[in-house]
């Protein structure tokens, strides 16, 4: 009986040609086409550009003054990050705003450039479109990935709690311990108490502020089914995808850590802007990666990029 999948062992999927065209320009040109969707998007309103650099410095500075970080807003939206985002972003917060914004969004792209790098990726994939707006928005999420990748997870985790995720799946216990030795050494400075007693009410603010996260009911019937999709694509590709797939109070920037993954056919479906794409993604690959072993065969890189064309690799 055939699967499925087994339809694009059928012409015309399974034409040399349209394989070709298809796995060498589908996905640039897909990114391509959400990333001036974007830009467009974009130049409408300027004000909004590093947008979230600006909120998180802003919520930076007030807690040096003592103030209450997360009654701090920006355009009706509120911060609502831990503590520990703020201690990597005092010396920033200490600078002309202007200045402090810039350092930031240099950063992010930066980090954004060395992830490609490191990871061997093709130079297009600057244009992955949650990455995109994670550089236009001077979201410090853009150095989750580099940085972790460089084995310096807890910084990572200091910028973004989620970063424990990867962290935990790929068996960085050392990475996790100084993380944990960490956080308990901010509990006398950093303002847990005021973090803690308005954590619903954060968290809450946080949910309306969001526009790709699933539904709590939703996410939580479909964790178990996302462990044993996870199990299925291995441990290296389900770290990558963990975050774009199971956290709460999405942000569609937050996919732009799929790109450790390696995965053309991931990164794909995580640049959807839809509600759910990173879960949408981890379950297409776990079908994928099932249907390779049923069919038998001994190829692994299905969705994989090749670094020397960037194409996607398929299946024989």
């Amino acid at each position: 009986m055939t699967t499925a999948l087994g339809i694009f062992d059928r012409y015309p999927f399974n034409s040399p040609w349209l394989r070709h065209l298809v796995l060498t320009y589908g996905l640039p040109v897909w990114f391509g086409i959400n990333t001036l969707w974007a830009l467009a998007y974009q130049a409408r309103d300027t004000s909004l550009l590093y947008f979230d650099a600006r909120l998180y410095l802003d919520a930076t500075d007030v807690w040096l003054n003592g103030g209450n970080p997360w009654s701090v807003d920006l355009a009706g939206n509120f911060f609502a990050a831990p503590p520990t985002s703020m201690l990597p972003l005092i010396p920033f917060a200490l600078l002309p705003r202007d200045l402090g914004v810039a350092l930031i969004a240099g950063l992010v792209i930066g980090g954004s450039i060395l992830a490609i790098r490191l990871l061997k990726l093709p130079w297009w994939w600057i244009a992955f479109p949650p990455l995109v707006q994670c550089m236009l928005s001077a979201n410090v999420h853009g150095l989750v990935l580099p940085l972790i990748l460089i084995g310096a997870g807890p910084i990572a985790a200091a910028f973004k709690a989620y970063a424990v995720l990867p962290l935990v799946i790929l068996g960085r216990w050392r990475a996790l311990l100084i993380t944990a030795a960490g956080l308990i050494a901010t509990i006398p400075f950093l303002p847990w108490s005021t973090y803690l007693a308005d954590f619903w009410a954060i968290n809450a603010r946080l949910e309306e502020q969001t526009h790709f996260a699933l539904a709590t009911p939703i996410l939580v019937v479909a964790i178990p089914f996302a462990l044993v999709a996870m199990w299925v694509v291995g441990r290296e590709r389900a770290a990558w995808l963990s975050v774009p797939a199971l956290w709460p109070s999405q942000q569609y920037y937050y996919g732009s850590i799929a790109m450790g993954a390696r995965s053309g056919l991931a990164a794909a479906i995580v640049a959807l802007p839809v509600n759910g794409s990173g879960l949408i993604a981890l379950f297409v690959l776990a079908l994928v990666e099932w249907h390779r072993r049923r069919s038998g065969s001994t190829d692994r890189t299905f969705g994989a990029v090749t670094p020397r064309t960037g194409s996607v690799d398929s299946l024989p």
